[in-house]
């Protein structure tokens, strides 16, 4: 079987296009600029759950070949779009008659994702691209969701949305991956710039002298601190609401409503006595030091710093 991680550098596979299209939990279209360009090292390690994912495939396809009646079989090619030869599909199974599967397995804390007719937006993503890229118009997805129960769905494939995601790789490819010129930072990428950037270099300033540049920096600094802002009036918000709730329980465990359950109860934790630890001269053999960078905005008018 074809590992689609080798060399996946040199690449989009289907497992790619969510993150390039901004619609994944577990990438982003920078960790992926980042993993393509070989910015950051990728290390990527099986985990115990990918290993009984791979091993668990093989009966995910022939518990929906018992399901459905149709006969699957293992397809090893590697598919590749006939305009653009980095775009590329590596299929789980061909189902005999001309239709693609794609075998996942998951936890059963995410059993309410496949609901219905429901489709993960990253599996949906991925079977459309599949298709698109071997040219079929039927692909079925089958999952084992915690070792206990079995679905499989059926997809039709959408012309329009795979239009859509040729485009955004053919962009995210040939404008930011060719040209080493890195997508916009999204909010899940704090990891990732610290991976590119982990340290300033230099002690120089940026000096801007563009006035829309100017005004977009700006505008990202007060957009920051107006939502650090709204962050404090919410948490303010969360503690009155708490406060109350505590003050109505008073002695008793709870109280219970129609819609609501709420406890007050007592519990106790461990935490390790720093004051202790220094007194009797041992707390140095456990401090560990980390560093990191720090983001700080000044507003000079103000010299007010957040």
């Amino acid at each position: 079987m074809i590992d689609p991680t080798v060399n996946r550098h040199e690449f989009v596979g289907g497992s790619d296009v969510a993150a390039i299209m901004g619609l994944s939990r577990w990438s982003t279209p920078l960790k992926t600029w980042a993993l393509k360009t070989q910015s950051i090292p990728d290390d990527f390690v099986m985990n115990e759950a990918m290993e009984l994912g791979v091993e668990l495939e093989d009966f995910v396809a022939k518990k929906f070949s018992k399901a459905t009646g149709k006969k699957v079989q293992v397809d090893n090619r590697d598919f590749t779009h006939p305009e653009y030869p980095y775009m590329k599909a590596h299929i789980d199974r061909w189902i005999v008659g001309g239709e693609i599967l794609e075998c996942k397995t998951c936890s059963g804390w995410k059993a309410k994702e496949w609901d219905g007719d429901e489709i993960p937006d990253e599996y949906f993503l991925q079977l459309n691209w599949y298709l698109g890229i071997v040219g079929k118009k039927v692909g079925h997805i089958a999952v084992l969701i915690g070792g206990q129960m079995f679905r499989h769905k059926l997809l039709n494939f959408s012309q329009a949305l795979f239009d859509t995601q040729v485009a955004a790789v053919k962009e995210f490819w040939e404008d930011f991956v060719l040209l080493k010129q890195a997508p916009m930072a999204l909010s899940a990428d704090h990891d990732t710039l610290i991976e590119l950037h982990p340290e300033s270099r230099n002690e120089e300033m940026i000096q801007v002298d563009d006035c829309e540049i100017e005004l977009h920096v700006n505008q990202l600094s007060v957009d920051r601190m107006e939502g650090k802002a709204q962050i404090k009036d919410i948490n303010v918000d969360v503690s009155q609401a708490e406060n109350s709730l505590k003050q109505m329980i008073g002695d008793n465990v709870g109280i219970e409503t129609g819609q609501h359950k709420i406890t007050w109860k007592y519990q106790e934790r461990n935490s390790v006595d720093t004051k202790k630890m220094k007194e009797d001269g041992i707390y140095d053999r456990y401090t560990k030091t980390t560093s990191t960078r720090v983001l700080r905005v000044v507003e000079k008018s103000s010299k007010k710093e957040d």
